[in-house]
């Protein structure tokens, strides 16, 4: 069966191809005239056409994917784009890529890192513990090894390790959110970005093997409950370490009532 395609014809009868606006919208014409439809791809930029033809604009939802098709179009990709005053990231396929930890909790999360710019050994494990070698904002060789090509001779700048920063964060929140979805459980921006930190700085499989996991999963609030839960992690090399002790309880704070001090 033969297949209808839409043309458009001049005042002098030729067929009319390329970008044509009719009324309010845009629409694209082949080089045999049929107009398109889907996706289509022009001068290395991609474009998005509904069944009827229309170019589209703004978020368009495809098969459970997201994507921002610029006001002339154009679909963003490969980046991070600012789309109504909020930094919107996409892969190289175009697809949004949800972001779960908050601006402010990457930086709670920096605060209570420091920045160092040099490789240097954790102090609580020597020089012969290469794991837990670090640079940037906390960045370990345990969790991005290509940070120290030069090993404890390696070297950053700022913004190297805010890019490690939001890479193993990424990991830890994908981790947590999986989990919490097979168990039904949804959090409060505030409360994910709280456990966010804390796996950044003790591993995921210590935050979902935890105690105060296991309670905040059963929908346990308690204040004084939580507060022992997470003061609990704040041991290194079996040591108390008063810097963690004082980041735990900052994590328990922003957990509880959205305190976003970090270590100032």
């Amino acid at each position: 069966m033969a297949k209808w395609q839409w043309c458009l014809v001049g005042d002098n009868g030729t067929l009319l191809k390329g970008w044509q606006r009719i009324g309010d919208y845009w629409y694209y014409l082949n080089p045999n005239g049929a107009m398109a439809a889907g996706w289509i791809q022009l001068d290395n930029k991609w474009y998005y056409l509904d069944s009827t033809g229309r170019m589209l604009t703004g978020w368009l939802q495809l098969e459970n994917k997201w994507y921002y098709l610029n006001s002339d179009g154009s679909m963003y990709c490969s980046g991070t784009y600012t789309i109504d005053g909020k930094k919107q990231t996409f892969n190289d396929k175009g697809e949004w890529q949800e972001s779960l930890l908050s601006d402010n909790g990457a930086k709670f999360i920096g605060s209570w890192e420091g920045f160092y710019d040099h490789a240097y050994a954790d102090p609580y494990y020597g020089l012969s513990v290469k794991e837990y070698w670090t640079i940037g904002y906390g960045t370990c060789y345990c969790s991005i090894p290509d940070a120290f090509p030069n090993n404890l001779d390696s070297t950053c700048t700022e913004e190297q390790a805010v890019a490690w920063l939001k890479q193993e964060a990424k990991n830890c929140a994908e981790t947590i959110k999986v989990d919490l979805d097979s168990k039904g459980v949804s959090l409060n921006q505030n409360q994910l970005d709280a456990l966010i930190s804390f796996a950044y700085n003790c591993g995921t499989d210590a935050l979902l093997g935890s105690t105060l996991y296991r309670n905040i999963v059963a929908g346990i609030r308690d204040a004084d409950t939580l507060r022992v839960n997470f003061q609990a992690w704040s041991k290194a090399n079996g040591q108390t370490s008063v810097g963690l002790l004082k980041r735990r309880e900052a994590e328990a704070a922003l957990f509880l009532n959205a305190d976003y001090t970090g270590n100032n």
